[in-house]
């Protein structure tokens, strides 16, 4: 289990920011954010390596490729993705390369390296059912050099030239997950991590209150603590770089891709204060929802759309729905909600819609369109509020 001392160093570390969450599978209901000033590094002090493991293994948790790409397989996100690795990794492809994509998701980028190269081979493993989707799209492209496997024979079809981790080490609890990528990596080779830009939250801010500190995002990486990371187990740092790719709210999500060599050479890298940006990211937010929480406030109460983490994050910590008087949550799962020390139980949202004439505030990520063609179906002149 994770524990308030840091996953890179083990050394004690300083609380940053309490949240809670209501029950999804087994993971954790109660996060402490905390704050390792010598790796400079923000972390999840809670949580179990195997509820994580379960929860990965049931939930296809890649679906903003296909929203900003419109449901075609080839992701906008992907191609940019695709175009700054092979700009780091240089004549790396000049010759034929074995490539593996370590939680390949729905293997978009994948596609885009099979397409681009195809004297390489790849191959892709997920341990959620995304992946599957990535097998069908690399049958239905034509693409014999893209294959998604389990791990197992994955393993055995090693050691790579290339192992790719993307938007993998920052939803992993045992980081000795590294150990294990440096298996499959052949002498020499080379890993690629990417995560997100945890130094850029404050210049790319979403549009749900705290959206980048949640239970699934557990370690929060600077290049410092990403190569102290990595260094650890016998990779040597080679480049870094960061770019921004379009996401699914119409702004662009901040990513940080570092490229290590295998036996190479430890270099040790300083970056800014990751708690300094954290603290000003977290000032941002609160200045952001002062004047949403007094509008809202002016309400006699709100219908709030959705009970997943958005809600319970804006619920606290100065959020939108802060000390609200009066909060009816819709959700088609009746069960109950917790909020604070009170209590509520849930409502269907046609039943809440017609017997409350309060403005719908959507906490809702993915389908907001959608919900709103719902809430004018019941009601055509209700308000909807995003937050």
């Amino acid at each position: 289990m994770r524990n308030a001392n840091c996953p890179i160093c083990s050394c004690g570390t300083e609380p940053v920011l309490q949240l809670r969450f209501g029950k999804k599978l087994q993971l954790p209901t109660e996060l402490e954010l905390r704050h390792c000033g010598r790796d400079n590094c923000l972390f999840m002090a809670r949580g179990h390596q195997s509820d994580y493991d379960q929860y990965y293994a049931m939930v296809a948790n890649d679906s903003c490729h296909q929203e900003v790409s419109g449901g075609i397989p080839r992701s906008p996100i992907s191609k940019l993705q695709k175009d700054h690795l092979v700009a780091a990794l240089a004549g790396f492809f000049a010759t034929p390369r074995k490539v593996l994509d370590f939680g390949c998701g729905g293997a978009s980028l994948l596609l885009e390296l099979a397409a681009s190269f195809p004297s390489s081979a790849f191959c892709g493993f997920d341990p959620g059912p995304a992946a599957q989707n990535g097998a069908d799209n690399a049958k239905r492209m034509g693409l014999p050099n893209l294959s998604i496997a389990d791990l197992s024979e994955c393993t055995k079809r090693g050691p790579y030239d290339l192992v790719i981790a993307s938007h993998v080490i920052e939803h992993v609890l045992d980081l000795d997950l590294i150990h294990l990528l440096h298996g499959l990596v052949a002498d020499n080779g080379l890993l690629y991590v990417e995560v997100p830009d945890s130094l850029h939250y404050e210049t790319q801010p979403r549009l749900e209150f705290l959206y980048y500190f949640d239970r699934l995002h557990v370690n929060h990486f600077t290049p410092q603590s990403l190569a102290r990371l990595v260094g650890g187990y016998h990779f040597g740092y080679v480049t870094h770089f960061e770019y921004a790719f379009p996401y699914r709210d119409g702004g662009e999500y901040p990513a940080l891709g570092m490229l290590f060599r295998k036996g190479g050479a430890t270099v040790e890298i300083v970056s800014p204060s990751i708690l300094d940006g954290a603290n000003r990211y977290l000032q941002q937010e609160k200045e952001r929802a002062r004047p949403v929480a007094a509008m809202l406030d002016t309400f006699e109460g709100v219908l709030v759309w959705g009970a997943g983490d958005n809600f319970y994050r804006s619920a606290e910590n100065g959020g939108p729905l802060s000390n609200l008087r009066n909060i009816v949550v819709l959700d088609r799962r009746p069960h109950e909600v917790m909020i604070g020390d009170r209590k509520h139980q849930t409502l269907e949202p046609e039943s809440g819609i017609r017997n409350h004439p309060w403005p719908v505030v959507v906490t809702v990520s993915e389908g907001r369109k959608e919900i709103s063609s719902q809430v004018a179906d019941i009601d055509p002149g209700r308000r909807v509020i995003y937050i």
